[in-house]
Order: structure tokens, then sequence, then C-alpha cells
């Protein structure tokens, strides 16, 4: 009798199975979480589809996985209402998840928060983003995505932070092949560690116009950079104080607040508030470890 009730809860839990489709068997190939109002949703698996009308890679991020008939959904538009869709079961608080556009330039231009708190898929455009990809074989798609402060919406309050990994649909989201997670241990702490010490350092001597300090904290390559940007060969102190005057912005606090740690390099995210605290400023850094030193390498702002 025993053995007899075990085959039928194999055969129902297969016939379960069957129904959902292969969702309930996918891997987690991401990680991190999506947050509104204060309640945080963990983010587990991500598809991705290349969109030759606009040229961007898509990368759906979600809580659960989905099946077949909802990622094809999802990318065509068009909903059979056979059964509920992401977007329906998002809107009934089932599910929750972003899409992130990513153009050809490894930019995050745009996020679509999926949330019943939205009410419908709701996109954020512009410079909000940071995005670190990781380096990768055609067909993949992986890397670091957050955003660059909390976002808002009417009286909603949103940001998001997650890594990923996963193969680009040819035709539409489908379901990735299976590979090791994205590495979330690339993903620097707030202070961005050895790497954002350096930085710090490197800003102070900037603002202090040491260009002895400046030309020693920088990579022999960013060296070469502003010789011939103010055309001196070889580079003196003297030019650097006159380029860390061109360098300088409006008083505030200069923040790492994040970054990826790539074998080739760190990319530190960098925040500076204003005085005042109303207005941030966003940048990124290239940090580059050469003979056992972390040197500056690039320094951008926007």
């Amino acid at each position: 009798m025993f053995l007899l009730r075990t085959c039928r809860a194999a055969a129902v839990l297969s016939i379960v199975v069957a129904a959902f489709g292969v969702a309930a068997e996918q891997p987690s190939n991401a990680s991190g979480s999506v947050t509104v109002n204060g309640q945080v949703t963990a983010l587990h698996h991500a598809y991705a589809r290349y969109d030759a009308q606009d040229k961007s890679t898509r990368v759906l991020i979600t809580d659960r996985a989905l099946d077949a008939t909802m990622l094809a959904e999802e990318s065509s538009g068009e909903f059979s209402g056979e059964k509920p869709s992401f977007r329906e079961l998002s809107k009934r608080g089932e599910a929750a998840g972003i899409e992130l556009f990513i153009n050809g330039e490894n930019e995050v231009e745009t996020v679509e928060v999926f949330s019943k708190a939205f009410g419908m898929p709701t996109p954020t455009s512009g410079r909000k983003f940071w995005y670190e990809p990781s380096k990768l074989s055609a067909g993949w798609i992986g890397g670091h995505s957050r955003s660059k402060d909390a976002q808002t919406f009417f009286k909603l309050v949103w940001e998001y932070d997650v890594n990923f990994l996963t193969t680009i649909g040819k035709n539409g989201f489908e379901i990735p092949a299976a590979r090791k997670a994205n590495d979330p241990a690339r993903v620097l702490p707030a202070g961005g560690g050895e790497e954002g010490v350096a930085y710090l350092a490197f800003r102070r001597s900037i603002d202090a116009r040491d260009g002895k300090a400046m030309l020693g904290a920088m990579t022999a390559s960013m060296k070469s950079a502003v010789a011939a940007e103010m055309h001196s060969s070889p580079l003196t102190e003297s030019a650097m104080g006159s380029w860390a005057f061109m360098q300088s912005m409006p008083a505030g606090k200069v923040e790492v607040v994040g970054g990826v740690r790539d074998p080739d390099g760190t990319t530190l995210e960098l925040r500076r508030t204003l005085t005042g605290g109303t207005n941030k400023v966003f940048g990124t850094a290239k940090v580059i470890k050469e003979q056992g030193v972390w040197k500056i390498d690039a320094d951008n702002w926007r």
C-alpha cells in the first residue's frame, strides 16, 4: 500500500511539473534584489534577448522562473490570456522583477520595474544606472548593475542591485543554457576597498593641486594622456597643477559607493554630494595595479 501511494505521489508531481513547463527546474543565474517602498524582493532568474529595432539587449531579471510561454509573450508583447502572464502575476503581487535595456556602449539606458506597487510595468530612463559587464564569449551577457540612487515615481521609491549571467535568445527571451552563476565576489562594497582608498587619496591631491602626488598616483597610460592634453612632454608638476585646476568640481563630498573588480583592473563607482546635500554628481574611475601599487588609470564624471 505504501509503495502504491508513493508511486501515485510521484505521478502527481510529474503532472504538475509538466503542466508548468520546465520553469521550476531552471537553476538560479542571477542574484540581488529590487526594492519598492522599502519592500525588498530577491531576484534569481535572468533572461536576455537582442532587440534589432532599438539595437539594445534586454535583460529580464525575475524573482521566479518563467516558462517558455511567458517568455514568448514578453518577447512579442502579445498575450493569449490562456494562463496568467508574467505581467499579470506582477500586477497581482505574485511575481516581481526588472528589465534592463542595455545599448551598444554597454550602458543601461532604461530600467522597467515589474511590481504590484506600480500597477503596470513602468520604465525609467536616463543616466541613472551603473552597469559593469562581465567579459564573456559571444551569445552571453552578464555583469553587475544597480541604480545610482533611489528613484522616485510619484509616491513610489525604488532601487535595484543585481548580478546576472545568461544566454542571449536568438528569437526572443529563451530559457537560458546552464552555466556557473555570475560571481558576486567581484563586486566591491561601499568604500571600494584598497582601490577606493587609493582613489580618494588621488582626489585629495587634485584638490590640493599637488602635482607630485598626482604624478605618483597615475598609471603610465594616464600620464601619457594628460601629457598630450596639456602639451607637456615630459609631464611637469606645473602642468599637473594646471590639469588639476581643469578637473575642479563644485565643493562637496566625494564617496566611493561601490565597484567591480576584473582581472585587468577595478572600476569604481563614484558619487559627489554637493555642498547643501541636494544635488549629486556621479562618475567612475578605473584603477589598475602597477608594480604592486593601485594607480589611477581613468577618472570620469558626468
